[in-house]
């Protein structure tokens, strides 16, 4: 009787391994890679939830920094009109719809993530200054000897609108030095700008700094970052788990503690 049901037992098992052999053998349950492009904003949440995911879902996630905008190869819209391939693109939101009027990305998956603001950074040593005020926040910018700035949506905003929200003129806008792809922080920590201004979150991920803090809130832009899928994707099942996935608890979690409010 015990011989038996050691038997059943066993045959149970092995019906149940190859069962999942079986299974994972069928090609619509197969284990994808994702290749995701995002910027810099997203970055070190994406890079942080990563491991999890993988471990959690059995996708393997291909990730690769990509600017939301701007003249360099890497930018998000010169690689997809380069025809390069990706499954998930995670960037500032507002650059997402003319990816969606190229009918690069199905309009449909596109999800908001979160909500990120601009900080300000000196280097590391460097007592920080008062940006406590408008009235402070102005007297260090005329003071700078040197201002950098991403070439993305926090850059594109402070040489676009905020010197003219705070009625400073063409000396002010002289000390602006664009860093094209790569963190502003980094440049700071080199001593290459006394001051640099990108989202908290990018700040964050950057060692040699200090950030300052937020600038002031009637300086302020609200940036939303957003994810979408492009059309171009031959995982399109796996692509859109993911994405659920950045509105998860944990994502949201990572999110807040990288300098960014989830949506």
């Amino acid at each position: 009787m015990l011989h038996a049901k050691k038997r059943s037992r066993e045959m149970k098992q092995r019906t149940m391994v190859l069962a999942a052999l079986l299974l994972a053998a069928q090609p619509g349950v197969q284990a994808a890679t994702l290749k995701v492009f995002s910027s810099g904003g997203m970055y070190p949440v994406i890079e942080s939830l990563k491991q999890d995911y993988q471990q959690q879902s059995g996708d393997s996630i291909e990730l690769e920094a990509a600017p939301s905008m701007g003249d360099t190869p890497q930018a998000i819209p010169n690689r997809l009109k380069r025809h390069e391939s990706a499954d998930v693109l995670v960037m500032v939101d507002y650059a997402i719809k003319p990816l969606e009027q190229a009918k690069w990305v199905d309009s449909a998956s596109h999800q908001v993530l979160a909500h990120s603001y601009i900080a300000m950074a000196v280097k590391q040593g460097t007592t920080p200054p008062d940006i406590s005020t408008v009235a402070k926040f102005k007297q260090v910018l005329t003071s700078a000897s040197s201002i950098a700035v991403s070439d993305s949506a926090s850059g594109k905003y402070i040489q676009s609108k905020m010197l003219d929200k705070l009625q400073l003129g063409p000396k002010t806008a002289a000390k602006i030095t664009v860093i094209p792809a790569t963190p502003v922080g980094e440049a700071v920590a080199q001593g290459k700008a006394e001051l640099g201004f990108q989202q908290n979150s990018e700040l964050k991920a950057v060692k040699g700094i200090t950030i300052v803090g937020l600038i002031p809130p009637a300086a302020q832009q609200d940036t939303l970052y957003g994810a979408v899928i492009t059309r171009s994707s031959q995982q399109q099942q796996a692509a859109a788990k993911f994405v659920k996935y950045l509105q998860s608890d944990k994502a949201r979690s990572v999110m807040q503690e990288k300098g960014l409010t989830p949506y």
